[in-house]
């Protein structure tokens, strides 16, 4: 039987719908590798919408081309303009250009510290050196047994305000043993601060540090 226009139609529409799915889930692929997870996801399902659109558009009941065709260019429409959206966010971020690490933990049951290494934790802790206008990548590890955090702080008390966001956690919601936080910051005023860990009590039982961000 020789096939028909519709049979073409129908290959073409299955060819483009299987091509745009993996297109799709290579772009999330490479998206989990580059850690932007939101927009490579908004991608992919812009691509499997698109793709289903194309499967559609050779449907042959024309009622129910009409309704999911509807539906379909809604969707598209508005995971177009998230995607767009959020690549706005991502390539208006600032990337860092500096990283910096700590090791959070307890020198004794009176002492609690800092330190680059876990097993070099002291009181206060390591000086950290910025210039000024460095947007840093700073990240943290609990390497003790108690709840810890970090903040980059005016002086070294736990009511101290917090500097340009720099906040890893917090003293209600602190980070937990053997977990990690990070936060990205950008260091706007030179001058001599303090790093603390801001849960009830640990800034006075050692956990600090300084600051130095040169002009």
């Amino acid at each position: 039987m020789k096939p028909t226009r519709t049979d073409y139609h129908r290959i073409l529409a299955v060819f483009l719908l299987a091509l745009l799915i993996i297109i799709g889930i290579s772009v999330w692929l490479l998206d989990l590798i580059v850690q932007q997870r939101t927009f490579g996801l908004l991608m992919s399902a812009e691509l499997i919408a698109f793709a289903l659109l194309v499967y559609i558009f050779y449907h042959e009941d024309p009622a129910t081309f009409k309704k999911l065709t509807t539906i379909s260019l809604v969707s598209l429409s508005i995971l177009i303009l998230l995607a767009a959206v959020t690549f706005s966010n991502i390539a208006s971020t600032p990337k860092p250009n500096v990283s910096a690490s700590l090791y959070a933990g307890e020198i004794s049951v009176t002492v609690y510290g800092f330190g680059s290494n876990p097993t070099d934790i002291t009181s206060p802790g390591p000086t950290l050196t910025f210039k000024l206008g460095d947007i840093v990548n700073m990240t943290l590890f609990n390497a003790g047994r108690m709840p810890h955090n970090w903040a980059l702080v005016t002086t070294n008390q736990t009511s101290a305000p917090v500097l340009f966001s720099a906040e890893i956690a917090s003293g209600s919601v602190p980070i937990q043993s053997n977990q990690t936080g990070s936060v990205i910051f950008k260091a706007t005023e030179s001058g001599n601060f303090y790093y603390i860990c801001q849960v009830p009590g640990h800034a006075e039982l050692g956990m600090w540090g300084i600051v130095v961000i040169n002009p």
